[in-house]
């Protein structure tokens, strides 16, 4: 099945817990704390691989997870951090943050990689927190919850030059005649109901063409399947627009220029009506099933010209007659379109790296406090982190919590506004119990 929109619910790894222990040896009376820290919580990761070809993997199960963090261990023994989950999709997807609107990355080549979903640190255990004036702690850390995310994939089909035109003028044949695509072929319109790649050879070098679904007027307002597939032509470099002489042709064998121009404006107005970019892009007109007639085509294609539309080569598909001569011409505008292409774009990144939140005190100073319908609201990255980390269910972790907020001056706001009657909240953890 061929899909080319997902979209779908990624979550980080959650980090492991970190250890309370303590150790325990013969004549060591008062070993102290070696409880280690929880492993950090694998990425989701989301890549561009050469052998996938649709988004259909993605149509059944919609949330993915990666691996959890382990827990810590007893001597100081650090949890295993979690393994990351790589989602393959196909060269030329989008990833767009779909709460937010904002396109991650675009994953144009195999390998193209992006981080879409951190996963949570691990907690720290209590051999962590020993120092001069707390010699034994008794509460470590829980791990950080992995990162949440709603993406929307969209898949853009990645081809040198794509291939446009009416039902049934012949796309399909032409693919097929120069390539190994063997697309289904029929007598009647809207025979292709997916775009279909071919591979080209010529002269020793490839290129990859693209045979688009029939476009009908109105493509781009939804009629036929033109809206779902026009953006498949987006990253073509080169356009060939089909024209099917038969439609040419009147009853007596003579030939009618009028309908042939009349199909060009109209595919060309769909093409804006789309995308801008679509109608800058370069084209090449090429006439289809010559192999109908035996009248002379210099009247045709002047009557073309005048029209403004120059015809750069007349095949018939059917019988292989040109198809050679248009792949070859083809060829030196595709290499200096991949030329253009890779002067301008961008490098990428194996993978874009994911920031953590920094564990010292000066990033919980960064809060903001805000009275919401009788709730007292604190916001703030590292704050809520370490909200989310903290063991209430542990005295000693309850008494770290209210040191760093006494600290960093906010205890003595929590405290006011709980003899007022109001709830505090820490992000979505309610926190006025707790103290």
């Amino acid at each position: 099945m061929f899909l080319d929109e997902a979209t779908i619910d990624v979550t980080g790894g959650n980090g492991g817990n970190g250890c309370v222990s303590w150790r325990h040896e013969k004549y060591i009376p008062m070993g102290g704390p070696e409880g280690g820290d929880g492993g950090y919580g694998g990425d989701v990761i989301i890549e561009a691989n050469a052998n996938t070809d649709t988004l259909s993997d993605f149509a059944a199960k919609k949330r993915f997870s990666a691996e959890p963090g382990g827990p810590g261990r007893g001597r100081k023994c650090h949890g295993h951090d979690g393994a990351d989950l790589v989602l393959f999709v196909p060269t030329g997807t989008i990833v767009t943050d779909a709460t937010a609107k904002e396109v991650l990355a675009d994953l144009q080549a195999p390998g193209d990689r992006i981080a879409v979903a951190a996963g949570g640190r691990g907690g720290f255990g209590n051999a962590h927190f020993k120092s001069s004036v707390r010699r034994k702690p008794d509460f470590a850390e829980k791990g950080e919850p992995g990162e949440k995310r709603e993406v929307k994939l969209d898949l853009k089909l990645v081809a040198d030059a794509g291939i446009i035109g009416y039902p049934s003028v012949g796309k399909s044949t032409l693919i097929s005649m120069v390539s190994s695509a063997r697309p289904k072929i029929a007598p009647y319109p809207f025979t292709t109901l997916v775009p279909n790649l071919g591979v080209v050879t010529v002269k020793g070098r490839q290129f990859v063409l693209c045979d688009v679904p029939g476009l009908i007027e109105g493509a781009s307002e939804g009629k036929g399947l033109g809206d779902q597939f026009l953006r498949h032509i987006e990253r073509c470099g080169i356009l060939i627009h089909l024209l099917d002489l038969s439609r040419a042709l009147r009853p007596d064998g003579t030939i009618d220029p009028k309908s042939l121009i009349a199909d060009y404006r109209s595919i060309r107005r769909e093409l804006s009506a789309f995308s801008p970019r679509l109608a800058k892009k370069k084209e090449l007109v090429v006439l289809n099933k010559t192999d109908l007639t035996l009248e002379s085509l210099s009247p045709l294609l002047s009557a073309l010209k005048r029209a403004r539309i120059t015809v750069a080569a007349s095949i018939s598909a059917a019988t292989k007659q040109g198809t050679d001569a248009l792949m070859n011409s083809l060829l030196p505008l595709i290499l200096k379109e991949r030329s253009t292409k890779l002067q301008a774009k961008p490098s990428l990144k194996a993978v874009i790296p994911t920031l953590h939140p920094q564990t010292a005190e000066e990033g919980m100073r960064n809060f903001s406090v805000e009275e919401k319908k009788g709730k007292l609201v604190i916001s703030g990255k590292r704050l809520e982190q370490f909200t989310q980390m903290t063991n209430f269910e542990s005295q000693g972790g309850v008494r770290r919590f209210r040191d760093v907020l006494r600290k960093i001056g906010l205890l003595s706001t929590v405290e006011r506004a709980r003899k007022k009657g109001i709830h505090a909240f820490i992000g979505q953890i309610r926190i006025d119990l707790h103290l």
